[in-house]
């Protein structure tokens, strides 16, 4: 990650120029380019976040389940 987000910064740092950006009915006449890498980058780090998020709350709860049946085979154990 520490090196994508290195690679992304020289990228950014070495192309400077700026384009026109248009998005929808959007329009910026003159846009940087870093800026518009690292806002980029940025958003598809959080969009990769946020779709990770069911599966982490999915994982979770599996867990908390499965540390509920070792409680309940421990007890079991101790009362024998």
């Amino acid at each position: 990650m520490l090196a994508f987000s290195l690679a992304i910064a020289l990228f950014a740092v070495q192309n400077t120029a700026t384009v026109q950006l248009q998005f929808l009915t959007w329009k910026a006449q003159s846009f940087p380019v870093a800026i518009l890498v690292i806002l980029s980058a940025a958003a598809g780090a959080a969009l990769a976040f946020l779709l990770s998020l069911p599966i982490q709350h999915k994982r979770r709860k599996q867990l908390k389940q499965k540390e509920r049946e070792l409680s309940d085979l421990k007890d079991a154990i101790s009362k024998h």
